[in-house]
């Protein structure tokens, strides 16, 4: 490929402390043959360990391909939408590729196998595989997903079946790119952004499945999604971010996630009234103020909130004032 060739495919590679990963997301990038020009947008927020250096060997021996974007500072922690604001921006193909720096690829023929499915279905406008799950620290089996029931039996799916559940890999995906000019479609601060991705391009066409496994998608304890919808600590990072996401895909896709947004905030509630994270539950009560207050005031959860209320006494205070904006917020609704 010469630099000045324009690329049928783009992929996105978000990177982030992952010196003991990255080689091998790199090496699945490089080795992939095809018959078109692709390239890899790969972006590091500010690594303090060695990602940016093996980023630079890669670049130099592959310009062609390797197209990186090196912070000096961290924008994650500055609440920076990087996919949006940094990369998103940079595709220039036809088709986009996902895979981040701590999963990779396994088969050279991935891109070619997925682009040339594309190519002779202009009736989908996603494609994807299954990929192996591992776990790094080998503490569980490792398994093949989706399974053939989590995606409904079908090799052909659609934007109502993804509604219902992702059971799209990340790295397994390619899209038909429905976003350039268009990335202000994509919400901030939401999670998971790629299944969020996934329905944007859902709208447009249907979804193709191939039964091949291309891909290995690593579990770790560094991974933004070890440990989600269980430990405390992902719900104090992810769970207004899921929230969002759900309130997200309410309004964009017309679909009725009140279930899941009330099984969350059940959830979070407890988590953030345990921690005494009284920022996070007035977060969710400016966000959601009829679904918070119906939560908060049923039967059964207002037994969970008056046991920690008796736990953390010298939050009484603090806690009365809640009570009270939830009361006055709950006559206001009802007077409206």
């Amino acid at each position: 490929m010469r630099d000045e060739m324009k690329p049928t495919l783009s992929v996105i590679c978000l990177a982030y402390n992952h010196e003991k990963f990255i080689r091998q997301a790199l090496d699945g990038f490089v080795m992939q043959k095809t018959n078109f020009p692709f390239e890899v947008i790969i972006h590091d927020d500010a690594s303090t360990d060695k990602t940016p250096e093996i980023i630079r060997e890669y670049e130099a021996k592959y310009p062609d391909i390797i197209k990186p974007i090196y912070q000096k500072e961290n924008q994650w922690s500055k609440g920076a939408n990087i996919i949006k604001e940094f990369l998103y921006p940079k595709v220039r193909g036809k088709y986009v590729a996902l895979c981040e720096g701590d999963d990779y690829w396994t088969d050279e023929n991935k891109l070619q196998k997925q682009v040339d499915y594309l190519d002779a279905h202009p009736e989908m406008s996603i494609c994807f595989h299954p990929v192996k799950v591992i776990w790094e620290d080998k503490s569980q089996s490792e398994y093949i997903f989706p399974t053939v029931s989590d995606r409904f039996n079908k090799n052909v799916l659609t934007l109502e079946d993804l509604l219902k559940r992702n059971f799209i890999q990340t790295n397994s995906v390619v899209y038909r790119w429905c976003l350039k000019g268009k990335e202000y479609l994509f919400p901030d601060e939401i999670l998971p952004g790629d299944w969020f991705l996934h329905l944007l391009h859902a709208q447009n066409g249907k979804i193709g499945f191939l039964v091949d496994v291309m891909a290995v998608y690593r579990r770790h304890s560094g991974g933004i999604w070890c440990g989600a919808g269980v430990t405390d600590d992902w719900f104090l990072k992810s769970a207004i971010p899921h929230l969002k996401f759900y309130q997200e895909v309410e309004r964009q896709f017309n679909a009725d996630k009140s279930a899941d947004i009330e099984q969350m905030m059940r959830q979070a509630t407890d988590v953030f009234i345990c921690h005494q994270e009284w920022d996070k539950l007035k977060k969710i009560l400016m966000i959601f103020p009829e679904k918070f207050t119906k939560i908060i005031t049923a039967d059964n959860h207002t037994k969970d909130i008056e046991k920690y209320f008796k736990k953390y006494k010298k939050y009484y205070k603090m806690t009365k004032i809640l009570i009270g904006i939830i009361i006055i917020l709950s006559i206001c609704l009802i007077l409206k």
